[in-house]
């Protein structure tokens, strides 16, 4: 078979026969439980949402109207917009029309307009294929794509229409993501029918040599959906330790969250070492967050990087005041967001770099 809409084309083979079948729309070809698709952009003029701004969405956004004007502005997080899929027609032009009436610029666009395209190995050529379309509420759609066979491995990962990067697998690292998937019996695990409006959507395939299977799943869980949530973080895992252009990482660190509860955090053997935490902080992390700031000596100097924040809950405030605190010298490379929380939890100004090299500099120069 193979499914897609004008912009998106993945090759895969019918599951009888060879025959390859052009499907012009994946929601009506194969039943897919997603079935709104339009999305509303909002954009504002400065680097973050101010109160103001975050009060005005606050007024005509249904899933903001139970939160306060400072957790609207936190839910934002960084950058000059905020994204909304998933939406009727009517739903996302009424939105448009609340958002224009105070001030905001609106984009509203169908589905398909953004996707990225995936395309997996061709019958018999010896390789094997493990997919995962990502479809996140607040994000942009992408895809992680890995690929095994005689000629070598790789990841595809893309995000948006253009961004795209295709990378080599390390042999053992590729024999550690098969045993994981293996574990699973990828062919036989079954679509999640649960749904809901600010997860992720994904769309799974798998392609070997024994047969080609498809499932569907909703912010699958570890506890609720082992299997689903396993395949899609060996996928995950995967790409995040092999990705090296910027804006590839930025986006699994983005999209992290929605599949994953762990703590967001990397940590870099680099003279100083470099801790960095990405995407959104809240209380549940709280744990997590204080046994790595436990696993730092006291003296030891280290970079802090948080220059893919996206905010943290004000409960974790006192925790990142005291490792600052401690005895051993350290810096931040932040963004706004993070420079925003690190400053109401109390951390010098002339402690936050907006630059990596010049946050480097300052620590070896302390």
């Amino acid at each position: 078979m193979e499914w897609g809409s004008p912009t998106v084309s993945v090759s895969f083979p019918c599951l009888s026969c060879d025959y390859v079948m052009l499907a012009p729309d994946a929601d009506s070809a194969f039943g897919l439980p997603f079935a709104s698709g339009w999305r509303l952009i909002i954009r504002w003029a400065g680097g973050t949402a101010s109160l103001k701004e975050a009060a005005l969405l606050k007024q005509f956004i249904p899933s903001f109207r139970q939160e306060s004007i400072s957790e609207v502005r936190q839910q934002l997080g960084r950058g000059a917009e905020w994204k909304l899929d998933g939406l009727s027609e009517p739903a996302a032009r009424e939105l448009r029309k609340e958002a224009e009436a105070r001030g905001f610029t609106v984009d509203v666009r169908s589905r398909g307009e953004d996707r990225p395209r995936v395309r997996l190995p061709r019958p018999g050529s010896g390789m094997t294929g493990y997919c995962v379309r990502l479809s996140p509420s607040f994000d942009d759609k992408g895809h992680i794509l890995a690929t095994f066979g005689p000629a070598g491995s790789a990841v595809s990962i893309a995000c948006g229409p253009s961004t795209a990067e295709t990378v080599d697998v390390p042999n053992a690292r590729g024999l550690q993501f098969l045993e994981e998937v293996t574990a699973l019996d990828p062919l036989g695990i079954p679509d999640v029918s649960s749904l809901g409006l600010d997860g992720i959507s994904l769309e799974c395939l798998v392609q070997e040599a024994r047969g080609n299977h498809r499932f569907f799943a909703w912010s699958p869980s570890p506890d609720s959906s082992p299997r689903q949530h396993g395949f899609v973080m060996a996928l995950f895992r995967l790409a995040m330790d092999v990705a090296q252009v910027p804006a590839t990482v930025e986006y699994l660190e983005q999209v992290f969250g929605y599949v994953s509860s762990e703590l967001p955090v990397k940590v870099f053997e680099e003279t100083p070492r470099r801790i960095r935490l990405f995407g959104g902080l809240s209380s549940y992390h709280l744990e997590a967050l204080q046994s790595l700031f436990d696993s730092v000596g006291p003296g030891e100097p280290v970079l802090m990087d948080l220059s893919n924040s996206e905010g943290m809950g004000t409960l974790l405030h006192p925790l990142f005041a005291r490792f600052h605190a401690r005895m051993g010298r350290t810096v931040w490379w932040v963004n706004a967001p993070a420079a925003r929380h690190l400053g109401e939890a109390g951390i010098p100004r002339d402690c936050l770099y907006e630059e990596f090299e010049s946050a480097r500099a300052a620590l070896l120069s302390g």
